[in-house]
């Protein structure tokens, strides 16, 4: 038998030991609040003005930090009578601009507008979306993707004059569970803390397609924004074989968006309210 001060000893290394598997492993998820769902985001987005947004290309990976403007984007919420949200946003961008230097380049100056709406029940369900892209040129619209919700599952009709994007697929949705528009920015990711996981549903309206991507809160950085230092928070969004990042202010503001594409990454930048005319219009209904 060991002496008792050995056993003492091993007692308060196996209590130490629990202790810091306890703090690391298992005290970060009790603590942590609940990621943002559809509720707590349209909540946020009551009362809160119009955002605006830069659409722009980063042409070099090895410079990231500069960037190109190509187009712009609008994003509000609008809340309905019955206690339902309406949030909008209206994205536009120069095509011929968006490809130069890809494989894809092309001298012509082609105007693409994606447009979406997104009705939010008072539950914080969603209940139905729309997002059509078409462009300035031509009436017809390229796309047109809408999804219904119907016993705990989403609908998605996809049209388009090219056959092989028409569609009709069912997915599951979970209660007050977010379904994102790839080209449409987040204007608020309120209660975010380091360490928080989740699951969302990204809609991609150049393609229709419906994919389950994993999202983290992965670390505090700092980022330039409107001249000035700011601490935001980080979270990566996983979709293989790509990741996109999203820079969010302490407040749930969301500054910064990357939406990486193949041969394209786009930053959506949140412009300043006193950053001059608008050239974009966001018309919830």
């Amino acid at each position: 038998m060991p002496p008792r001060l050995l056993s003492v000893g091993l007692l308060l290394y196996w209590a130490f030991a629990a202790v810091s598997l306890i703090s690391r492993d298992l005290l970060p998820e009790w603590t942590l609040g609940n990621p943002p769902d559809l509720r707590a985001i349209s909540r946020a987005e009551e009362g809160a003005r119009p955002g605006r947004w830069a659409v722009q290309v980063v042409d070099d990976p090895k410079s990231p930090e500069v960037h190109r403007t190509v187009g712009q984007a609008m994003t509000e919420g609008v809340r309905r009578p019955d206690g339902s949200v309406v949030i909008a946003s209206r994205v536009w961008f120069d095509a011929g601009g968006l490809l130069k230097g890809t494989p894809f380049d092309s001298k012509s100056e082609t105007r693409i507008e994606v447009s979406s709406n997104y009705l939010v029940d008072p539950q914080g369900n969603l209940a139905s979306f729309r997002a059509r892209v078409r462009s300035i040129s031509d009436p017809e619209e390229l796309l047109d993707v809408q999804g219904v919700l119907k016993n705990r599952a989403i609908e998605i009709t996809t049209r388009s004059p090219l056959p092989l994007l028409s569609q009709t697929r069912t997915i599951p949705y979970e209660p007050r569970g977010v379904v994102q528009n790839a080209l449409g920015p987040i204007d608020r990711l309120p209660g975010l803390q380091i360490g928080q996981r989740w699951d969302t549903r990204v809609i991609n309206p150049l393609t229709g397609r419906a994919d389950v991507v994993r999202v983290e809160v992965t670390r505090r950085s700092m980022i330039h924004w409107n001249n000035n230092p700011v601490t935001t928070l980080e979270v990566v969004q996983h979709m293989t074989p790509l990741s996109a990042r999203t820079w969010v202010r302490s407040d749930g503001l969301v500054l910064r968006q990357e939406v990486p594409f193949p041969f394209v990454k786009l930053v959506l930048e949140r412009l300043p309210d006193d950053s001059g005319p608008e050239d974009a219009e966001v018309s919830p209904r």
